[in-house]
């Protein structure tokens, strides 16, 4: 605990982690589904929307228990800020997609849980959003807020922000939440102690840059049951429908785009 780090089998379930590091005041805040194990997740996606605060996955895993094709467990990744050779092996792994092996256990890093969780909805049409986002993530407060996505499912469009902070300072948090509603035109609706966003597992992912990352992720959705847009990262997650046939649907997504 005094390090912020844990080291659990890459079976182990976002809740299951939650439930083991919270007793200590932390958290794993990089989490799609509560009930998916950490392997599927790292493999479905390089980011979560905690990524706005916290970098992507492989920025989070410190050392790996590494299983090679012809059965030897190799240990990757130490005590150590960098090593030796500049090289990052474990980076490399991650993102084999399991053509040298699979993970048999992850050291991931852990950040404190701080008393208070909120999650802030925008509402408002496509251009509030896109100046309310702007505004999110070049103010003084970027750094602050755990998540800023872009979500689009069905007819709907809204930001969503997601908080952590002691309780003591949240109204700090809000007004300003509010000062960027005001000033783009949008409806700001708050929930207070609700945990981070949990979307579930992509379908597809796909990265851009940050300023095309809601014209993506609109472009998208026309053909998707949601698409969430991590503002910061330029990465858009896509889900789609239940019954499917989701090579085909994914193929006829990508392809407008590969020009």
């Amino acid at each position: 605990a005094v390090d912020g780090t844990v080291c659990v089998p890459a079976g182990t379930t976002g809740a299951a982690v939650q439930t083991q590091v919270a007793p200590h005041g932390l958290r794993f805040p990089l989490l799609l589904d509560a009930d998916a194990p950490l392997f599927t997740q790292i493999a479905a996606a390089t980011h979560a929307p905690a990524s706005c605060r916290f970098g992507q996955y492989c920025d989070n895993i410190l050392g790996m228990n590494w299983r090679l094709p012809g059965g030897r467990l190799a240990r990757i990744g130490e005590r150590v800020a960098k090593t030796t050779t500049g090289y990052d092996w474990l980076r490399f792994l991650l993102h084999a997609g399991g053509r040298l092996g699979e993970p048999v256990d992850y050291v991931v890093r852990l950040r404190p849980a701080c008393g208070f969780s909120l999650l802030a909805w925008f509402e408002g049409d496509v251009a509030a959003l896109r100046g309310g986002m702007s505004r999110l993530l070049h103010g003084g407060w970027m750094h602050w807020w755990d998540a800023v996505d872009f979500v689009a499912a069905d007819a709907s469009r809204r930001i969503r922000v997601a908080l952590d902070c002691p309780r003591g300072e949240a109204p700090l948090f809000t007004e300003e939440l509010q000062r960027v509603a005001d000033a783009v035109g949008a409806r700001l609706t708050l929930q207070p102690d609700t945990s981070a966003p949990l979307d579930g597992i992509p379908d597809l992912v796909v990265k851009t840059t940050p300023d095309r990352v809601i014209d993506l992720a609109e472009a998208l959705a026309r053909s998707a049951a949601r698409c969430v847009a991590l503002g910061y990262n330029g990465v858009v997650h896509v889900h789609l429908r239940e019954g499917e046939d989701r090579p085909a649907r994914i193929r006829a997504m990508v392809e407008p785009h590969l020009e």
